[in-house]
């Protein structure tokens, strides 16, 4: 009797045993799948952080060269606030100034390669240009 008694604890003994094996095998392979499709397929899955990192890589590079252009018009701005020189050549480029005794020689009919402009320097016209197109004005008549 007390072998029968010792058979049948041990087959339910077994029995729990391979019912706890399978339970754990199978939340593990249902954890397995929940993070595929997480990673794979969820909100956040790995095809949209590759993308949010190339986001931040280009606006990065956007934020460095801004921040380069902003030192060059800083350096810009402390030399037209305190060289004079500096103030002088922008105003005789830029503007065409000259002082009282100097003569403006324009050479007409050399041609250089043009460098690429910005939209806005292209749709403004510069002094020399003007100056250009006075003098043809006044060749023809």
């Amino acid at each position: 009797m007390q072998y029968l008694k010792e058979k049948k604890l041990s087959r339910s003994l077994d029995f729990n045993q391979k019912l706890i094996d399978r339970s754990l095998k199978a939340a593990a392979v249902i954890l397995l799948i929940t993070a595929i499709y997480t990673i794979g397929f969820g909100d956040n899955n790995i095809f949209e952080y590759f993308k949010k990192v190339e986001i931040r890589n280009n606006l990065q590079a956007q934020i460095d060269s801004i921040k380069k252009e902003n030192e060059d018009l800083n350096k810009k701005i402390y030399y037209l606030q305190n060289d004079p020189f500096y103030v002088e050549k922008i105003a005789r480029e830029n503007l065409g100034l000259m002082k009282d005794n100097e003569e403006v020689y324009v050479v007409v009919g050399m041609k250089k390669e043009p460098k690429e402009e910005s939209q806005e320097n292209k749709n403004q016209e510069r002094w020399i240009d003007k100056i250009k197109a006075k003098y043809q004005q006044f060749k023809l008549q």
